[in-house]
């Protein structure tokens, strides 16, 4: 089998693409666009040891770049350890499972078209063909995980509470993936309260866009001095958030699940 080096690695980039996403769906972590991007360049790249002989060093040099590709697409200031860990385990595990699906793949088609050596990929079928068996694959991934995260929120009450200038705020709290507002400069998600004109007089704050089923338009965020979300059994945790208001709908302040697991 010839391998062509610019499709290995316009393949392997996409793959790399497909797998962090995931892991940024199981994992919860929000990874900006851009970021996404820089790592599947770099696995794309990565897959160039496909070519070298297998030995000792070259795993240490897959080790090494698959952290690197983790660090690149998901490691922000305040990350923990420990967290760090949950996203490189859960990174391999999507890539262990989209490896065991290859090689169904292969054995479905009955035909000799995935070269591996180096714990890397070659396919020898067209990237349109790639394309759309992965896109199915990540499909439905992502609705499986929406479902599961929407009736797991539907047991849960929260409070969002935050102080800013000197005043505490607090509103009924609403987990809902559907909200994926995020600050486009700094990469944090928004929480939206809205049903309210009780808000702090803020002097700095970011022009967010935002789209809803009813249209489009801008949010005002800011940075609290302290934000914290309140489980029912009085468990308090710390986010890393801007806050927006609007006065439309009921009094209740609408998150992203996400950020309770960052």
């Amino acid at each position: 089998m010839s391998i062509y080096l610019d499709t290995l690695v316009i393949v392997n980039a996409y793959i790399t693409w497909l797998t962090l996403s995931l892991t940024s769906k199981l994992s919860h972590q929000y990874s900006p666009p851009i970021r996404m991007a820089i790592g599947a360049f770099l696995g794309g790249f990565s897959a160039l040891i496909i070519i070298i002989p297998e030995n000792m060093g070259v795993i240490f040099l897959k080790i090494i770049s698959f952290v690197i590709i983790i660090v690149a697409a998901f490691v922000r200031k305040g990350l923990s350890r420990q967290r760090f860990l949950i996203i490189c385990a859960e990174f391999l595990g999507v890539n262990i499972v989209f490896g065991g699906a290859v090689y169904l793949l292969q054995s479905l088609m009955g035909a000799d078209i995935i070269y591996i050596n180096n714990a890397s990929f070659y396919f020898d079928i067209s990237l349109g063909t790639l394309i759309f068996f992965t896109a199915v694959i990540y499909v439905l991934t992502v609705i499986i995980s929406g479902l599961l995260e929407r009736k797991a929120d539907r047991n849960h009450a929260y409070r969002v509470m935050f102080d800013y200038g000197g005043t505490s705020y607090s509103f009924d709290g609403v987990a809902d993936t559907g909200n994926t507002v995020t600050d486009l400069f700094t990469g944090k998600p928004v929480i939206i309260c809205t049903g309210s004109n009780e808000k702090p007089d803020f002097e700095r704050f970011s022009a967010v866009p935002y789209s809803t089923i009813d249209g489009e338009g801008l949010l005002y965020a800011f940075s609290p001095d302290e934000l914290y979300i309140e489980d029912e059994t009085g468990k308090k945790k710390t986010v890393n958030a801007l806050l927006a208001f609007t006065e439309r709908g009921e009094r209740r302040a609408v998150f992203n699940p996400a950020i309770l697991h960052e």
